[in-house]
């Protein structure tokens, strides 16, 4: 059985992968695409932070034994590609899934490697031993950071959904006030959605932001991480829950906890 703990916080579109040594300074506008039935291609943005050009290239990788290969059914694109200084390109994503393809959850998992196209490097003088000028190149060793982008394809499937219990107060606890536990329905289907802690009588918002858990992972938790917040003897406290990303309309699910 595997457990994961979630901290959640207000969402960062981007996600940097910064490589000062080699030049290098990227990130992707997200690194999960979720696609099914209704929706069957989607996108995100490789971006370049970079003054110089970046390169590109995108590998397909290796899944999980616990994992479906959707190898097969979800397209991608492109495979290698150049993006000017400070600015974006897309990479693209789509399912082809057969017509007699059987219901369920696929998956794909690529790496993104980006490497600056940089000037030739300099030819600068120094003196030898002998006290003599002599020329040589200045080399310069790229750091080529790899950024994992998940892509899952549901097919024919209800979306999967997470059941909340009751809040655990943890006061002994430096990091967090206490945690939400939610358990998966279908543990063998990821879950890619929102969930938001609020105080039940003011609707403050403790915190919120994507929850994902991947295939095979059973169950989570929810934590209220401490800041402006405490725990109130006698206040309710709730979970609401999304099935998708980002939040629209209301929760699918809301469980509320008044603290003992």
């Amino acid at each position: 059985m595997k457990k994961y703990c979630v901290a959640l916080g207000l969402l960062v579109l981007f996600v940097p992968f910064e490589a000062l040594a080699g030049g290098v300074s990227v990130a992707l506008s997200d690194n999960l695409v979720v696609l099914d039935s209704r929706h069957r291609s989607g996108a995100i943005e490789l971006v370049n932070l970079s003054a110089d050009p970046t390169e590109y290239k995108v590998k397909i990788q290796e899944v999980k034994d616990s994992e479906v290969d959707g190898d097969s059914l979800i397209r991608w694109a492109p495979k290698r590609t150049l993006a000017p200084p400070h600015r974006t390109v897309p990479f693209r994503v789509a399912s082809r899934p057969q017509s007699d393809l059987p219901s369920g959850e696929y998956l794909i998992r690529v790496g993104v490697s980006a490497r600056a196209i940089t000037p030739p490097p300099p030819v600068i003088e120094r003196e030898n031993e002998d006290g003599e000028i002599e020329q040589a190149i200045a080399a310069v060793v790229p750091i080529v950071p790899v950024l994992p982008v998940t892509i899952y394809y549901r097919h024919k499937m209800e979306t999967p959904m997470i059941d909340a219990q009751p809040l655990v107060a943890t006061p002994e606890d430096e990091k967090y006030l206490g945690y939400f536990p939610v358990v998966k329905r279908l543990p063998q289907y990821s879950f890619v959605g929102t969930v938001q802690v609020v105080e039940q009588a003011t609707g403050e918002v403790i915190n919120q932001g994507r929850l994902h858990l991947r295939q095979g992972t059973k169950e989570s938790k929810v934590r209220m991480p401490h800041g402006k917040s405490l725990l109130k003897p006698g206040a309710g406290y709730c979970l609401r829950i999304w099935d998708h990303f980002p939040a629209q309309g209301n929760p699918d699910q809301q469980v509320c906890s008044t603290v003992e």
